[in-house]
């Protein structure tokens, strides 16, 4: 009889356990996952495919010597896009909330999304002004010639190819305020192994 009846409680047990782990596993299942499933402080870790660095470099060459104006770099999961930036404003902020001027901005910022082995990236590169190098009417103030205005902008670039992982790829962007050439390096690198 005892016997008989540890089975029957053995059997009960395991039903009400088996009943519960649908139960839990569906409350699991029914969370949405996120590519950036958690964060160590350092690196951001993705759920699933691999992970790149994506290292950018803005240089204009001075005289066939290469100069790099600004750095940036991120980690890109192979799932979603990844921002990165670097840029400095020069200069005093602007007053009362006022729109931050283009020409104040140095560096580069933007975002590069990877589909299998095609990246794209989208950037925003801002040169940096010599200072005297406008374009300018030759009028007076008050003739009614345009107004003084920097040559360096902000220049949008965007760009897709097929990436090797560890190779460098150069964009040109166009000249800087002198007429050097500006180029946009970009690089995909292996990144951490989740």
């Amino acid at each position: 009889m005892k016997q008989r009846l540890f089975v029957v409680v053995s059997c009960l047990f395991i039903a009400s356990v088996a009943a519960f782990l649908p139960a839990a596993r569906a409350q699991a299942a029914s969370a949405p996952r996120s590519p950036y499933a958690a964060n160590d402080g350092e690196s951001t870790l993705c759920v699933s495919g691999p992970v790149y660095i994506i290292d950018v470099h803005v240089v204009v060459t001075v005289n066939d010597v290469e100069h790099t104006i600004s750095t940036a770099a991120s980690e890109v999961c192979s799932v979603n896009p990844a921002n990165f930036s670097d840029v400095v404003v020069q200069g005093a902020p602007p007053q009362g909330g006022a729109p931050l001027e283009v020409s104040k901005k140095v560096g580069v910022e933007g975002t590069i999304r990877l589909n299998g082995r095609t990246a794209t990236l989208e950037t925003n590169v801002y040169l940096p002004t010599n200072g005297g190098g406008g374009q300018c009417g030759n009028g007076q103030p008050g003739d009614g010639s345009p107004p003084c205005k920097s040559s360096a902008l902000g220049v949008n670039l965007a760009k897709t190819w097929i990436f090797t992982r560890n190779t460098w790829r150069d964009f040109y962007v166009g000249p800087d305020d002198n007429g050097n050439p500006v180029k946009v390096l970009v690089r995909l690198s292996d990144g951490p192994v989740n």
